[in-house]
């Protein structure tokens, strides 16, 4: 199916392509699944100038009751004159709190944006 993306799509040629997306995205799936097994089992692979391998991803876990010390610490040690600039709440962790929209409205500014997804029914 070559379609030029300027042209405009009729709705069984969308079909198709969603189609084929979702059949890619699946194949592309099962192969980074055998390839990654195939690094953990040899190591790095350099292909040109890419390169698959593990790298380290490092977070930081802090106890409820040390934040605020953290907080304390940080303008004491000169770091920052406001340390609330370097926090974030994600949407998931002010769900669990079951707060009203209108309420968390009067503390910030929601931002709404949009992400071209596909999603099961």
């Amino acid at each position: 199916m070559t379609t030029a993306i300027s042209q405009q799509l009729t709705r069984e040629q969308a079909v198709e392509m969603a189609n084929e997306i979702l059949r890619l995205e699946a194949a592309l799936k099962t192969m980074k699944e055998q390839l990654k097994k195939y690094v953990e089992e040899h190591g790095d692979l350099e292909i040109g100038d890419t390169v698959w391998k593990f790298q380290e991803s490092i977070s930081w876990d802090f106890e409820s009751d040390k934040i605020k010390d953290f907080m304390k610490s940080l303008i004491i040690d000169g770091y920052t004159t406001n340390p609330y600039e370097i926090i974030s709440f994600s949407k998931p962790k002010l769900d669990k709190l079951g707060l009203e929209e209108q309420y968390l409205m009067n503390f910030a500014k929601k931002k709404v944006t949009a992400r071209f997804v596909n999603r099961k029914k």
